[in-house]
Order: structure tokens, then sequence, then C-alpha cells
């Protein structure tokens, strides 16, 4: 995005900074161009230090100045931000909870937006250029701007309370840092200001633009596909459930096109995009993807030409190496034949081990963007 940016922009007076995953190999030449390279999806003190340059550069802008933010998914971490009663370590701990938890990536960015001096919008707050343009790349179902990043550039229609509760529901208010607790608690008191709200006047100067999304990904993979000529069709791409849900979901349309023959003829595939989430119990390797798709080893076996195949279009999948994973009638033939048994990968949450024994990972390494996953149900001829 930065690149194409500069190039657009040609020889007028730029100064900017990138702020890019850890292991992104991508390297800032531009002389004009500050980098940091920080953390997902738990935050570190480059992120910290990236953060400062934001703060400090958008505050000493002038008004006659404009502001171009280039957005994408994992800002939320890579930008964290914490206000200044809470440290990083107060942050890395609650993210790390509301991960391994069920919490859905709407109800994550609800309490990091109320831990940042930067998300839900307060970046406008310390912003002093006269206009705000913001093309975003989405990686939430829906494209609701105020999850993109925590909204960064967005309206926050969610409150301290908000953040309470999800705590809560989650049973991770005792838990906690208690820093956190107290900063929301003082909110929900009022004092601390709220994040400015959609009827803010700070909002008209600011002019938010969702260039690309799982949509984007989907028509790519349909059209891919249909290149093959096998014949593809789009579900949905607003995927938004439990990783096992989703993947029972999957194999119960196989199924019925097995005893039917619809939705699925032959040969002919089915997109799914969006994005799901897993409790975390277990102290394995994996992600929701590689979740996913274990939820159908069991249940796809007998269904011959059936393939399922789950990716996260990052190239990251959880806290593993890969991006996903295949899964067909015979994979759990050949877990049998290797005395795998599947229950005892789920337990752990071992999704990525499980694939990885027999081969059928999907591994792409980082891709540099991120509008979500990917989930392909094939029936081939």
């Amino acid at each position: 995005m930065l690149t194409a940016a500069l190039k657009i922009l040609g020889k007028r007076v730029v100064t900017g900074i990138l702020v890019a995953p850890r292991n992104s190999s991508l390297k800032r030449t531009d002389k004009r161009i500050v980098t940091f390279h920080s953390s997902h999806p738990l935050p570190d003190d480059e992120g910290i230090r990236a953060s400062g340059s934001v703060l400090a550069t958008i505050a000493g802008m002038q008004a006659n100045e404009v502001l171009l933010c280039l957005i994408s998914g994992g800002a939320s971490a890579m930008l964290p931000a914490p206000t200044a009663d809470i440290t990083l370590e107060d942050k890395r701990a609650v993210t790390q909870q509301l991960i391994r938890s069920r919490a859905s990536i709407h109800q994550i960015n609800t309490v990091r937006r109320h831990l940042s001096q930067l998300k839900g919008g307060r970046l406008i707050e310390h912003c002093k250029a006269g206009t705000i343009i913001s093309l975003i790349i989405s990686d939430v179902s829906g494209n609701v701007l105020s999850d993109i990043a925590s909204g960064l550039t967005a309206a926050d229609p969610t409150t301290f309370q908000n953040a309470i509760d999800v705590l809560k529901e989650y049973n991770l208010w005792d838990s906690a840092p208690q820093r956190v607790r107290k900063h929301l608690r003082q909110g929900l008191m009022g004092n601390i200001p709220e994040t400015p709200k959609p009827s803010n006047r700070i909002f008209r100067k600011v002019h938010n633009f969702i260039v690309a999304d799982n949509r984007t990904a989907c028509e790519a993979a349909r059209m891919v596909l249909q290149k093959e000529h096998i014949q593809t069709a789009i579900m949905t791409s607003s995927v938004d459930m439990e990783a096992k849900s989703l993947g029972k979901l999957l194999t119960s349309v196989a199924r019925d096109s097995e005893q039917f023959g619809q939705p699925l003829k032959r040969p002919s595939a089915l997109v799914f995009g969006g994005e799901t989430t897993v409790e975390v119990r277990g102290t394995g390797k994996g992600g929701r993807n590689q979740e996913t798709a274990l939820a159908t080893v069991e249940q796809i076996e007998g269904l011959n030409g059936v393939t399922i195949a789950t990716m996260g279009t990052d190239g990251v999948d959880g806290n593993s190496p890969a991006a996903g994973a295949v899964v067909d009638s015979h994979s759990i033939v050949r877990a049998k034949r290797l005395h795998l048994r599947v229950r005892d990968f789920a337990v752990k949450n071992d999704s990525y081990n499980f694939f990885r024994k027999l081969n059928d990972n999907i591994v792409t390494g980082p891709t540099g963007t991120n509008v979500g996953d990917i989930y392909l149900l094939i029936r081939a001829k």
C-alpha cells in the first residue's frame, strides 16, 4: 500500500511512518519513511515506539496538511498505544486472555479501543491535520469500520460499560490486570473521557474508504476455480461463528450434496469467507483455520471426491507457521494408519501438528495482506 501511494504521490513533500509485522521481509529504503517492525497478535516494545512516533507526528501536523492513513488488519496489535495508566504487559495479558476465549473480533476490539490512545477514533483527537483520508483493507466480517484495526480513524459506537461486559461475559474480569480493571472503572464513572462517538464534529474532516475486503478474496478464489472448469458460487463472505461449528456446517453441506446432488453438483465448489473464533484450552499449535479443518476430518469419511480447504489470507494461522489445512475423504484413513486420533489433537488445540503428520498443512508464509479467512468446499468429478 505504501509503495503504491508513494508512486502516485511522486515528488510531493511527504513524510511517513511504516509499521509492518516483525516477520515481514519488507524494507523501506525511501528516506522520507521511518519503518518499525512490531509484533502481532500480541504487542511488543517496538509497537510502543511506533505508537509514540505516530502520536508525535500527527500532533505536530498543520491545518493545511493532509494525513493519509493506509490501514489493514493487525494494527490493533502493532500500534498498541496503551493509555498512560496501563503498561505494555497489561495490554499483552488482556489481549492474550481475549484471544484464547471465544470472544469475537468485535468484542476483543471493544476492549482494546478503551485501553488505547489511538484506537476508537482517538487518533483523530490527536491529529491537527485539516484533512484525514484513510484507505482501508478490511479483515472484519461486515466491514465494520470501528472494528478494522480497532477503528483508528472511525467513530466508536461502544462504551466503557461494553468493554467491562465483554470481560465479564467470558469470565475474564477477575483475572484481568488490576490496572486494566481500574482504568475501565474510571471510564465508567466518567473520570476518563469516552472514545469519540459518531456524532462528534471531529469526524467531519475524515474520509474513510474500504479498498479491499474478504469479498475481494472470495471473488478471486471463485475466478481461479472457474478457470479450472469448476462451477463455483460464493455462499457468504460474512462467516462469524466458532471454528468447530463452521466445520460441521461444511460437512453437512457436503453430505447433503452426496445424498441429494445439491447444492454441490459434480464438479463444483462453494466459497465461504469470514472469520471464526476458538476457545483455546490446550497448549498445542494451530489456529482457527486448522481447527475448522480438524472438525471435518471424521465427518467427510467416505464422501469420495470431496475436499475442504481452510486458510488465512495473511498466510498465518494462530500460533503456527501454516496458513491452514486441506482435508479430503481419505484424511481419516491415513490418520488411523499413523495412529492419530482427532480427539487427542482437538483437546490440546494442536491442529497444526495433526495436519503436519499428514503433510496436509497449507504453508505459504506471510502474504503481506489480510482480508480474513477463506474456506473452500470442492466436489470433484
